[in-house]
């Protein structure tokens, strides 16, 4: 590729990034700024920074130092895998268990982690680095994945502790920390979640930071259908932009030299676009260390869904949630969130238990008309027809049908010997769950948005028959003609689902 090529694409990429970011990227670091029309008569000052220890704040190494308890260490270091230097620092007791903390996306790097580091330095030796493009660290060329980044803490790791250490990440860096534990296990005694940010499928990634901030339960019952039906056409406009056959960032995929001179010293953009293009499936299906997960339940970034799927679907896990918290549980609700850090440091997990199979005498429901409605405990048949926001949760039936309605399921189980979901004419979010018959799901004109499901099919797990959108997110199959991981999106019609067909 030629260097006039590589102008070209450039801008071409950022542009549709400038365009697109508002809509489809809300993570930080990625919001672009527009150069005003006209040119201003004097000066601007610059802003403050936001952060107090960051580098953008302090500038220089050498005045964080400064700034931070004597006793703690920050050293440069070189780093094998892109090739630069990453800071790492040490605080805290150095004959005790170490805890490795991993940064999320944004220019404060490991300083997020400071005040949790004070804390934490009293009982454990504490580890935290900015992770290559962050921080007081180098921003070498490189792909900033999940993957990558797994590799430079196994060798800090490798080269500053004995043993297993545990392993607490937030946001970005929950999906890194959950990355090391999978490809390093002996790395990693422990695994604690905080907020993790991408491991769905990119497109159910973005449809929650876009369309599902607004709770229809706390609405007037007037506003509740028109509100629910509107979220419901933001999100098929992501699907959309997602699902377009022209989607630049393909082009990035294909080549790690594209990848690398496009995107460099866009260090948010470079790990954010990783982020949501790893598939986590076979790490959190096999993970074998145990897993504690913190979550925000009013977090806008990463969605409470992906918790409860790496709750329900990592062998040895638990989930536990701040109310009306968002993000960043440790700068908005310090105390709440050490105390459950604390808890997650120190206690096993009690994994949630499945709902238990529908009796063979289970009564049916019936749901016609009805806005904003929510069903738990054991059925036989369900129907749903021309409902909305409805929420299935902690249910078991041996047949759901929906026909014209928006409904939500979680941790839900079917087991039945037909059709497990039928879905006509509807769009159905479908989370922690297991769908079992002889056709798993049958879609008629629908959009299904599956994440962590597992479907067990006799016949095929996906029948289609008029167009229809699936979204799966690290989600699991077993039929006879396929048995694996699902994590993609298709447009499919008249037609049964081929994971490897459909892989891009």
């Amino acid at each position: 590729m030629g260097a006039a090529a590589i102008r070209v694409l450039r801008s071409t990429l950022l542009a549709w990034f400038g365009a697109a970011s508002a809509v489809v990227f809300p993570l930080p670091g990625f919001a672009q700024t527009t150069p005003s029309a006209t040119t201003p008569s004097a000066p601007v000052p610059p802003k403050p920074a936001a952060c107090t220890y960051c580098k953008e704040a302090l500038q220089t190494l050498d005045a964080l130092r400064k700034r931070l308890p004597s006793d703690w260490t920050l050293e440069l270091e070189h780093d094998p895998v892109f090739g630069g230097e990453v800071l790492v620092v040490q605080a805290g007791r150095p004959e005790a268990h170490t805890v490795l903390l991993v940064h999320g996306l944004g220019q404060n790097g490991f300083t997020d982690w400071i005040d949790v580091m004070r804390r934490l330095a009293r009982r454990y030796r504490v580890l935290a680095i900015d992770l290559p493009g962050y921080g007081y660290s180098s921003t070498p060329l490189g792909k900033y994945s999940p993957k990558n980044y797994a590799r430079v803490l196994q060798q800090v790791l490798a080269r500053h502790v004995d043993g297993p250490a545990i392993v607490v990440g937030h946001s970005m860096g929950g999906a890194v920390g959950l990355r090391l534990a999978s490809d390093f296990p002996d790395t990693t005694s422990r695994l604690v979640l905080v907020d993790a940010a991408g491991i769905l499928h990119r497109t159910a990634f973005v449809k929650h930071s876009t369309t599902d901030l607004l709770p229809i339960e706390g609405l007037p019952d007037v506003l509740k259908d028109p509100v629910a039906r509107m979220k419901d056409l933001g999100r098929a406009a992501v699907e959309r932009v997602f699902g377009m056959p022209s989607d630049p960032t393909r082009v990035l995929r294909q080549s790690d030299l594209a990848w690398e001179l496009i995107l460099h010293n866009r260090t948010s953009v470079n790990a954010a676009l990783a982020l949501v293009d790893e598939d986590f499936s076979a790490a959190i299906y096999t993970l074998r260390q145990p897993t504690q997960i913190i979550w925000g339940d009013a977090d806008t970034i990463a969605p409470l869904r992906t918790g409860q799927v790496l709750a329900r679907r990592v062998p040895n896990a638990q989930l536990r949630t701040l109310a009306g918290v968002g993000h960043t549980p440790m700068e908005t609700a310090p105390d709440q969130f050490l105390s459950l850090l604390n808890t997650a440091l120190t206690t096993d997990p009690i994994p949630a238990a499945p709902p238990e199979k529908s009796p063979p005498d289970a009564r049916d429901l019936g749901c016609t008309g009805q806005v904003d409605r929510q069903y738990a405990g054991h059925y036989r048949e369900i129907v749903i027809d021309n409902c909305t926001a409805v929420r299935l949760m902690d249910l078991s039936a041996q047949r759901i049908v929906i026909r014209d309605s928006i409904v939500q399921m979680l941790n839900v189980q079917v087991r039945g010997s037909d059709v497990a979901v039928d879905a006509t004419n509807s769009e159905v979010t479908i989370t922690a769950s297991d769908l079992s018959g002889g056709i798993s799901v049958r879609a008629d004109a629908s959009r299904l948005d599956l994440a962590g499901v597992v479907l067990l099919a006799s016949d095929t797990p996906v029948e289609v028959r008029r167009r229809s959108r699936l979204i799966a997110s690290v989600s699991e199959i077993h039929s006879p003609e396929y048995n694996g991981y699902w994590h993609d999106s298709v447009e499919l019609e008249e037609t049964r689902l081929s994971v490897e067909r459909t892989r891009p």
